[in-house]
């Protein structure tokens, strides 16, 4: 502040004698030798004296004191650099916010140089994907990652890019880069994850789940895992039957029910001996399995084993044994019948539909169906409907039109047509 104040004082008294020099004509005569003379205002020899005097005064600091002078001198001129590359910086970072590609690219460009921070190069790779396309980006990014290995700050961007572009090897090598660096890493265990889930790997996906609901359970960012998370251990069962067999599930909230885990293990049992060509030991674990769970899908499951064995006899024989079981279900009975109908077996079919009993005055049979009620709904009427088909086919065969066209009617109901 006196410094200032001392400065507003000079100059005023500089303005002042330039002003009465002027008016008054006041000049003095500078004789260097001979005739040669310069005319000036006394305002001028006043002023370029305080510049000689000022310029005197530094060369005695230098001359008495040279390293502080220069240190004082390299301070101020970095001062300068600094206050400049500031408000290049504030610029850029402004243009950005503004989405202004070229600015950007001209602020971006005054910044560049060995000692531009990371920051600043990441934020404008991504500032690209308004002139660039992915594959560009990708390439930029794979540059800075080759420059700067092992750096968070480029690796974390670049693996969300490759997951919104959705290249998924390189997404999973990401991952587990930056999970070596970083063990337990959300955004590369939410990655694998990401990964898992495009590959349909349910054994992998819910292991990334699992760290993540551990760790992050009641955040925003496991909001949608913890909704999606019990399909995705059954999924995982029917992928692999022993995969939850020593596993903790103290991270849920809550205590999870395991009452349908079997059924879902003998899926996953069963599709395993399906793919080694073992059809019977398949269908043997699925036929157990359902006289302990009564499990629906463990039929349907059945039923494809039986034709990918080329109609195995044995496997009938099982169906037949659901069938004659003294815990006779509905649909294992109608099953049974619908495999001897394709065995053109007609008078087999009759006897076994004549020992399932509908309900007086209804076309959908009581059963407990596993799961939600609208799928409990949608499974009776495929049951319903396949008994009636059923009937109405053997009549066809048997030419009873008049039993035909009674059966026929439940299977076209008029709410379902209007529809």
């Amino acid at each position: 502040m006196k410094r200032l104040i001392l400065i507003a004082v000079v100059l005023l008294l500089l303005g002042s004698m330039g002003y009465f020099a002027t008016q008054n004509s006041h000049n003095v005569s500078l004789n260097f030798f001979g005739n040669f003379s310069i005319q000036l205002s006394v305002w001028m020899v006043i002023a370029g004296s305080f510049v000689a005097g000022w310029v005197v005064t530094e060369i005695w600091q230098f001359i008495s004191h040279p390293q502080r002078f220069v240190q004082s001198f390299l301070g101020k001129f970095s001062q300068y650099k600094d206050n400049k590359k500031q408000q290049i910086t504030q610029n850029f970072e402004n243009a950005s916010l503004l989405r202004d590609p070229k600015q950007v690219r001209k602020s971006y460009n005054k910044l560049l140089n060995q000692e531009t921070p990371l920051s600043i190069r990441v934020q404008y790779i991504e500032q690209l994907r308004y002139e660039k396309s992915a594959e560009e980006m990708l390439k930029k990014y794979a540059e800075l990652r080759t420059k700067f290995q092992g750096n968070l700050q480029v690796l974390l961007p670049y693996m969300k890019l490759a997951c919104e572009v959705s290249e998924w090897d390189l997404v999973e090598r990401l991952s587990h880069e930056i999970l070596r660096i970083t063990p337990d890493h959300p955004d590369a265990l939410e990655g694998l994850r990401q990964f898992y889930i495009t590959r349909q790997d349910w054994v992998g996906c819910i292991g990334q789940e699992r760290e993540l609901l551990k760790k992050f359970s009641g955040s925003l960012i496991t909001k949608n895992i913890s909704m999606t998370h019990e399909d995705h251990l059954q999924k995982a069962l029917r992928q692999d039957p022993k995969c939850l067999s020593n596993w903790s599930f103290r991270y849920l909230p809550q205590k999870r029910d395991k009452k349908n885990d079997k059924p879902l293990e003998a899926i996953g049992e069963a599709a395993q001996l399906q793919k080694s060509g073992m059809f019977l030991e398949a269908a043997r674990v699925l036929k157990e399995a359902f006289e302990r769970t009564a499990f629906p899908e463990l039929l349907e499951l059945l039923e494809e084993v039986y034709r990918e064995s080329g109609t195995d006899e044995q496997i009938l024989e099982m169906v037949g044994k659901l069938h004659n079981s003294r815990q006779r279900s509905v649909p294992s009975s109608l099953l049974f019948a619908k495999l001897l109908y394709q065995c053109d077996r007609l008078d087999e079919v009759s006897k076994v539909l004549d020992k399932v009993k509908l309900p007086a005055g209804s076309t959908k049979f009581p059963m407990a169906i596993l799961g939600s009620e609208d799928k409990g709904q949608q499974m009776t009427e495929v049951w319903s409907d396949l008994y009636h088909a059923l009937r109405y086919l053997i009549a066809v065969r048997q030419e009873r039109s008049e039993d035909a066209l009674q059966e026929a009617k439940p299977l076209l109901r008029e709410a379902k047509i209007l529809e």
